[in-house]
């Protein structure tokens, strides 16, 4: 999977930053290639979401505080990703990506400023 290589401090230095990204950009963003997974990481995102497939989440957009989403995020990205513990932290880059996407006017159904 070509996932972008990021120091962990490089995360950190967008933390204040409230980046917009237009329709025309979208297709640059990275995506999982399922298809390019091990299958040993097959096997563990089938574990994890064998695990978790009868726990409720909460409205998308209360994503930034819904406990079982991140749970979910965090083995995801340890046990399927193998990205450092790091990441998953509570201040961490799927905490902050969280919090960003609950204030996303296309999850809150609220007008862009």
């Amino acid at each position: 999977w070509n996932w972008p290589r990021f120091r962990d401090n490089e995360w950190y230095r967008y933390r204040g930053q409230v980046r917009s990204i237009g329709v025309s950009r979208i297709r640059t963003l990275p995506v999982l290639d399922v298809a390019a997974l091990s299958g040993d990481q097959l096997a563990a995102a089938v574990k994890v979401f064998q695990d978790m497939k009868s726990r409720e989440l909460r409205p998308v957009n209360e994503i930034s505080a819904d406990p079982v989403r991140q749970e979910l995020d965090e083995r995801f990205a340890i046990e399927v990703l193998c990205l450092p513990t790091t990441y998953a932290a509570s201040e961490g880059p799927l905490a902050l990506l969280r919090a960003k996407l609950a204030l996303e006017p296309s999850i809150t159904g609220a007008k862009s400023i």
